[in-house]
């Protein structure tokens, strides 16, 4: 088993065979829900009371991004 430092991680890999950059100690693991107007209305696109874990990131040039935990096929950490 491989020990992976969410502030070491510098690209993942997608289902569209696309490395995607991570801005430096930008990415994290956590649970997400969808919300409007301060009401979750999906949470995580899962049954109700399970949360969805996923990964949320920053590129290089600022932008959010955020996926579930399965979408990633590879990490490159240092």
């Amino acid at each position: 088993m491989s020990a992976i430092d969410n502030h070491h991680v510098e690209a993942i890999l997608l289902p569209d065979g696309k490395w995607y950059a991570i801005a430096e100690k930008s990415f994290t693991i956590d649970t997400y829900e969808y919300t409007e107007e301060g009401k979750t209305f999906i949470a995580g696109c899962q049954p109700q009371g399970i949360a969805a874990l996923g990964a949320t990131w920053k590129d290089n040039m600022g932008k959010h991004f955020t996926c579930p935990l399965t979408a990633i096929l590879a990490v490159r950490f240092t």
